[in-house]
């Protein structure tokens, strides 16, 4: 991001005053360019899965996103995403121009809270449907595990992309604001986005192949315990 402001001054009798103007403007931003290199710290953290056996089929399917009227659900996998995004923005002002760059220093930390694994309380944990529940659910945890680390490297690999080894420039004052502007408007709907993305590989596990299989396990086990309940 690069604003250039040139004063070009109309006094014949001041040759030297608007080369000197015009000669600064290099040599800063070649201090910039040395000294005000940008700095990202990304981090992620997530503190394994839980798995929850007491709420019933009916509640399951209320807590689902993808829920709809009649349906059961037999288990679900449920995780929050927490992001802490920390920024900094030391500045260099060039009195001749009236310029400053930025040197955008941002931390951005990615946490997981416990996940929770739910299978519905009408299967008992002793049941083979319980363990077929179970073995379903604990992919989309080894999925949500492979997936975070890939979030991470796309959040590194975006703040590298967006601002390069380049410092920010802007009129003098302003630097702060335009890096603001950054996190605000650009990083953190970007780092939204990847999280979001995490969805789109766990629903390709939910598919109805795999619900016939699921409701057909155990000899049918699974399918007539909760027909004979509701």
């Amino acid at each position: 991001m690069k604003m250039r402001s040139l004063i070009t001054l109309a006094l014949a009798a001041l040759p030297g005053m608007a080369i000197a103007t015009t000669a600064s403007e290099p040599a800063f931003e070649q201090r910039c360019e040395r000294e005000m290199k940008p700095r990202f710290d990304v981090s992620l953290s997530e503190a394994g899965h839980q798995v929850d056996n007491t709420v019933s089929s009916r509640v399951l399917n209320n807590k689902s996103v993808h829920n709809s009227a009649g349906d059961f659900m037999i288990g679900m996998t449920a995780l929050e995403t927490h992001t802490s995004v920390l920024f900094d923005g030391p500045t260099l002002a060039d009195k001749a121009t009236g310029r400053e760059c930025v040197s955008p220093r941002i931390s951005v930390e990615l946490l997981v809270p416990r996940m929770s694994v739910y299978v519905a309380r009408e299967f008992a944990p002793t049941s083979c449907s319980y363990r077929a529940i179970l073995e379903h659910e604990m992919r989309h945890v080894h999925l949500y595990r492979e997936q975070f680390p890939q979030v991470e490297a796309r959040v590194r690999a975006g703040l590298a992309a967006r601002f390069g080894d380049r410092p920010l420039y802007a009129t003098h004052g302003a630097g702060r604001a335009a890096l603001q502007a950054e996190v605000d408007q650009w990083l953190r709907p970007f780092i939204r986005k990847q999280i979001a993305g995490l969805e789109v590989a766990q629903a390709a596990l939910d598919t109805p192949e795999e619900t016939f299989r699921l409701y057909g396990a155990c000899q049918g086990e699974l399918a007539s315990n909760l027909t004979g309940r509701y």
